[in-house]
């Protein structure tokens, strides 16, 4: 996978809160003319300030996002079975379960007590109780309210993994159904008000790790049935923060929510502002306007000398931080195939003196993609994180051709060749079609195609490609 950095900065002295913070680098307009700076009152230090780029465009509805902004927002106002704990070494621990799942000895059955006293923020769609507490068929309207938006959201990710959920969501949507519904679903069930029971179709070690995802955020029911054509500006969560106000996608506030069941947040209020200009950017910074606010590629050098604040900020009490972002998975193999997907030591080794084959790097640097901005990710998981020992002989990512003919010439696949037919194996490679993707994707794709077509070669493999556009590449992926 290819990483994606972020750079921000944020003003010394600040705690943020324990959110998971992503934030891309985006390009910058013009900057405006800088008009003097005026003296900001001080707010009580109970304010959390961030201003965002105009290049994003979030939506508060966890089931219909996709970019680490929106994900931002929304963890403030909503919760997840399972959370990552922020600290030296984030880990997963629970947060509307109860505790971690109780596993059938076959994989297939999970079985999670969920947190009642967790309590919904204050909506009209509750009608005169206003509110009401946490029950587990809210865990399952919205998990089959997130297969429903199925591509539009982040559905892939539990994909084919619960039963019969992809059979209910393609029926619902060609219905137009995006509201709750009683329709059963053999894999996904509520007993009782606190036990949700997920039936899988195959065993998934997993399946904690993808339940903390901002987009596996527990919805109420009566939220899905009222706003559901809202929620992209209307929030019906548990979590910490409720949205106190917003304006046309240029300000969201969170106020800390004092009906909270857990520990209260450090910040009363939290507010992000979308800014044009740069020069808005600096200056907020510099007159503590905002506490934090997005690194853009063309003016980093401008205010940044060996990873510190230089230029405009050298004299601010500023931090630079970089924070890995959400990265760009560019080759999976389909693991139904009998040689590519092939679960013993051949095939083992196949895909592994393929991935060795790809030089990552030099796919970035043929694709203008800059470094400072982007680059391998070197483990299975990011350092510091748990699990970031897995597997460590694996080197993933890492570039090395002479291992990677060693490695297929000590399996049956020698040289390249099929042993069935003794002619060259073929790889078929399925990649969106890059005439429809923005400039830079489409660089990035094409010398992805190139770089792994010259690295199968040294290995005696033949590349095959498919340019499909975003239909047919998913039914492909879909049919396997």
């Amino acid at each position: 996978m290819l990483q994606r950095i972020g750079l921000l900065t944020i003003a010394a002295g600040v705690i943020l809160c324990a959110w998971q913070v992503s934030m891309i680098a985006q390009v910058a307009p013009a900057p405006a003319r800088l008009k003097p700076a005026k003296p900001v009152a001080e707010e009580a230090s109970t304010t959390l300030r961030i201003a965002f780029s105009p290049n994003e465009s979030p939506t508060l509805d966890p089931h219909a996002a996709r970019d680490p902004f929106s994900f931002r927002l929304i963890s403030a106002g909503y919760e997840t079975l399972y959370m990552y704990e922020p600290g030296a070494h984030p880990h997963v621990v629970p947060c509307l379960a109860k505790d971690f799942p109780t596993i059938s000895e076959d994989g297939l059955t999970v079985t999670i007590k969920v947190n009642t006293d967790a309590k919904f923020h204050s909506n009209i769609c509750f009608g005169e109780a206003r509110s009401r507490n946490l029950k587990a068929s809210d865990v399952v309207h919205s998990l089959k309210r997130l297969a429903v938006y199925g591509d539009n959201g982040m559905y892939w990710l539990a994909g084919g993994l619960i039963k019969g959920l992809d059979e209910y969501a393609t029926k619902a949507r060609y219905d137009l159904i995006y509201t709750s519904t009683d329709t059963v679903v053999e894999g996904l069930k509520a007993p009782d008000d606190e036990t949700v029971v997920i039936t899988l179709t195959r065993p998934y070690a997993p399946l904690v790790t993808m339940l903390a995802h901002p987009a596996f955020s527990i919805v109420a029911r009566e939220g899905i049935d009222n706003l559901s054509g809202m929620l992209s500006e209307r929030m019906v969560g548990t979590g910490p923060y409720r949205l106190n106000a917003l304006s046309d996608g240029m300000l969201y506030v969170f106020k800390r929510w004092d009906e909270y069941r857990g520990d209260k947040p450090h910040f009363e209020r939290v507010t992000f502002s979308r800014r044009t200009y740069w020069n808005d950017f600096v200056e907020g910074l510099k007159t503590a306007k905002f506490h934090e606010m997005p690194m853009w590629p063309e003016y980093y050098d401008r205010v940044v000398k060996d990873n510190k604040p230089a230029g405009e900020l050298a004299k601010t009490p500023t931090e630079i931080v970089t924070q890995d972002e959400h990265g760009y998975y560019f080759l999976s193999f389909n693991m139904k195939d009998e040689i590519w997907g092939a679960l013993d030591d051949d095939g083992r080794a196949l895909r592994r003196a393929v991935s060795l084959c790809v030089n990552r790097n030099q796919v970035l640097e043929d694709a203008n993609w800059a470094a400072d901005w982007n680059g391998v990710q070197t483990g299975l998981y990011p350092n510091g994180m748990e699990f970031e020992d897995t597997d460590e002989r694996l080197n993933y990512g890492g570039f090395d051709l002479d291992l990677a003919k060693k490695t297929l010439d000590g399996s049956k696949y020698k040289g390249g060749l099929d042993p069935a037919t003794g002619k060259a194996l073929t790889l078929s490679f399925l990649v969106y079609d890059t005439s429809r993707l923005r400039s830079e994707y489409a660089r990035l794709y094409n010398q992805l195609i190139v770089n792994l077509r010259a690295g199968l070669k040294t290995l005696g493999i033949k590349l095959d490609v498919s340019y499909l556009d975003t239909t047919n590449y998913r039914n492909e992926v879909v049919k396997a």
